[in-house]
């Protein structure tokens, strides 16, 4: 008897040895079922208990209040249905627009000055690497106070008697600012809680762009500095563009922040969003009328508004982003 040897790696099929990359065949019966459920359910079922809590916490609150928005308010009960005769006052109401175009004017400067704040701070960081480590720390401390504490301190800082600006202001030779009452109008109100909420806000999106500029520094920008590019060019012409995606999403969460800013008005302003209304925003607006008027279906109409607002916004700021891929 003669023992004809097979080739490793091949396997008789029919005549036709099977090829080494050939992909195997799906398990047959109960292996097939166990290989579906793996791939398909079980990440599902493992999910699950982080979906129920997401749509608990999210989405319960958020269907609420659209359907608190469509009722009458009765102090702290759901009135009878009225349909869109809340958004309807609303869009009467000069308060509330007063304060739209107040949120979004405010919105503007503070994600502007923060933007570009946070963009000088992530520069001198990126620049001195020795200094990085400490001074990161340091920049960090104005993000993890609690902003009621921040918006104390900058009130004090403001005060017209003992606050340190008017001093600040007086010895760089502004004599006007001698005991300066800067929350006596809507205006200098409005300056000095945008200076308070910038100062909050700059740490974390400046301590982003310092990751994100790392992340840039690579053969690009070598072969960039070769050709000649100098530090504007660089930045303006690599660096930011490689960031966008990074920009983008700081961008929106700073909009959100700035339409979210409650606590600074809150605690600044005597009576809240005073002098003479002047200084309510729709955080504000909407707590006031919450809390205070006892409105909970025009509240919950304002909460609604300013949600659409800012999908919108996001929504746009993301085509953007798409548009220029």
């Amino acid at each position: 008897m003669t023992f004809t040897p097979t080739r490793l790696g091949r396997r008789a099929r029919g005549g036709v040895p099977a090829s080494p990359g050939a992909a195997a065949p799906p398990p047959a019966g109960p292996r097939r079922r166990r290989f579906r459920f793996e791939r398909h359910g079980l990440p599902g079922l493992l999910l699950a208990p982080l979906l129920a809590v997401v749509l608990g916490v999210v989405g319960y609150p958020i269907v609420r209040t659209f359907w608190l928005s469509f009722h009458d308010g009765e102090y702290l009960r759901t009135g009878p249905w009225i349909g869109v005769d809340n958004y309807a006052d609303l869009f009467t109401d000069p308060y509330f627009l007063a304060a739209l175009l107040r949120t979004t004017v405010f919105a503007v400067v503070c994600v502007g000055a923060t933007m570009l704040i946070s963009l000088v701070v992530a520069l001198v960081l990126d620049a001195g690497p020795w200094m990085a480590r400490v001074v990161t720390v340091i920049v960090l401390l104005p993000w993890a106070m609690p902003r009621v504490a921040s918006g104390i301190v900058w009130k004090w800082i403001f005060n017209d008697q003992y606050g340190i600006a008017n001093w600040l202001l007086t010895g760089l030779g502004f004599s006007q600012f001698q005991g300066y009452a800067w929350f006596n109008s809507g205006f200098t109100s409005l300056v000095a809680i945008t200076i308070a909420v910038v100062w909050h806000s700059v740490p974390f999106i400046a301590i982003s762009m310092l990751a994100g500029l790392r992340a840039t520094k690579g053969e690009v920008l070598e072969a960039a500095r070769v050709d000649g590019a100098g530090f504007l060019q660089c930045l303006l012409r690599v660096r930011l563009p490689m960031m966008k995606p990074l920009l983008t999403i700081l961008g929106v969460m700073s909009t959100i922040f700035a339409y979210q800013s409650f606590d600074h008005f809150l605690v600044m302003t005597t009576p809240p969003g005073g002098p003479s209304h002047s200084t309510e925003v729709l955080s504000l607006l909407t707590w006031l009328q919450a809390f205070t008027v006892l409105d909970q279906g025009t509240a919950a109409a304002m909460a609604v508004v300013t949600f659409l607002l800012l999908a919108g916004i996001t929504a746009l700021y993301v085509r953007l982003t798409k548009e220029d891929r």
